[in-house]
């Protein structure tokens, strides 16, 4: 008799690392519209296609205000995962240092969803009266019709989550689904050096230039203490993932090690800003990142690692934003970055439209 597969599970887990699975379900609040709806008031649709070539689409029959803030929880959830997590095998999959506070956080949010669910289900025939009376949805009043029951919507608003561990698939530690499993699990570091990528390239871009009054591409020469946000979360994402690979924990090192420099408070400019453009100018590469992390390992320390990457950055080249954001470049020569700058320059920090004039002159970024 053949020995059952199920037994042969291997018992050894995605060390360090517990899956969430969302689980949450919402009411649209709409429903067909057919033709004969709207034959009463618009006999001319009685020629329209049939419904095998083409569809009326959908009728709102509840209030979307109404119906929005569920969305809302659930983008939310969605946020909190990623914010502490990363994709992995369909799932978000979270440090376990961290499962207790993402936890707390779904439990927060599903309070509030259920809570709002409640509220829904109390008032329901209320709210769709008052969107049936609605001075604009007065003449289609006979299209909101046939609504479900408060019981019915109540059973269509719920708010979930899932978490396990994952383990390899076979005894065979040598076997093809194991091999699988094992190339999918080491993706994960990719996606977290990927992650930190799209987090410096979104410092840069949105953040570390804007537009002059020439619709010209420059670099700011201030930015704010709320700008350093992206450093902070790939520092933080950096530490709780430091288990996947020997090279995640020094780049940890790095971000917090340039964050120290950093005044506490105030405007960041100068030599500081230097080296916030420098770090990120690294972690955007997935290649200059592992670079930085055998830095740290080869000179023994964060600091020592970082003076070395100040000291190969380009000290002057034509900058990319013009490429980047296809704005063609004006007159003004490409300077080398200055660590003096004038503390009345004015720069926000997001990307401004075209033709903004938030009157600052910077100059060229020179640390590409």
């Amino acid at each position: 008799m053949n020995a059952s597969v199920v037994p042969n599970i291997k018992q050894a887990k995605a060390t360090g690392i517990v899956c969430v699975t969302l689980d949450i379900h919402l009411w649209s609040g709409r429903k067909r519209l057919r033709k004969e709806n709207l034959l009463a008031k618009n006999p001319e649709l009685a020629h329209l296609p049939p419904e095998s070539l083409a569809t009326l689409g959908s009728i709102k029959i509840a209030d979307p205000e109404d119906l929005a803030p569920f969305l809302k929880y659930k983008r939310e959830a969605e946020k909190l995962l990623k914010l502490h997590g990363l994709p992995l095998l369909g799932t978000i999959g979270i440090p376990e240092g961290k499962v207790h506070l993402v936890h707390s956080g779904l439990l927060e949010i599903k309070q509030k969803f259920d809570d709002l669910a409640l509220k829904l289900y109390q008032d329901f025939d209320a709210r769709i009266g008052q969107w049936r009376s609605r001075i604009d949805n007065q003449d289609w009043e006979h299209l909101i019709t046939d609504i479900p029951t408060p019981e019915y919507v109540a059973g269509r608003l719920s708010f979930g989550s899932h978490l396990c561990r994952v383990s390899a698939p076979s005894s065979d530690e040598f076997s093809e689904v194991n091999q699988q499993f094992g190339k999918q699990m080491t993706g994960l570091k990719g996606e977290l050096f990927a992650e930190a990528a799209e987090e410096a390239k979104t410092l840069m871009e949105k953040y570390l230039m804007g537009k002059d009054a020439h619709g010209a591409v420059r670099k700011r020469e201030k930015i704010t203490q709320k700008t350093l946000g992206p450093l902070k979360r790939i520092g933080a994402k950096f530490k709780s993932f430091s288990f996947l690979d020997p090279t995640v924990e020094p780049l940890a090192q790095i971000v917090d090690h340039v964050l120290a420099l950093l005044p506490d408070d105030g405007p960041i400019e100068g030599v500081h800003l230097m080296h916030v453009w420098t770090l990120a100018k690294t972690l955007s590469n997935n290649a200059s990142a592992q670079q930085a992390a055998l830095l740290v390992r080869d000179t023994g320390g964060a600091n020592h690692a970082f003076e070395s990457i100040l000291r190969t950055a380009p000290e002057q080249v034509e900058s990319p934003a013009e490429a980047l954001i296809g704005v063609k470049p004006d007159n003004t020569p490409v300077q080398e970055m200055q660590v003096d700058v004038d503390a009345s320059t004015d720069a926000s920090p997001p990307m401004q439209p075209k033709g903004y004039d938030d009157g600052f002159q910077p100059e060229f970024v020179g640390l590409f």
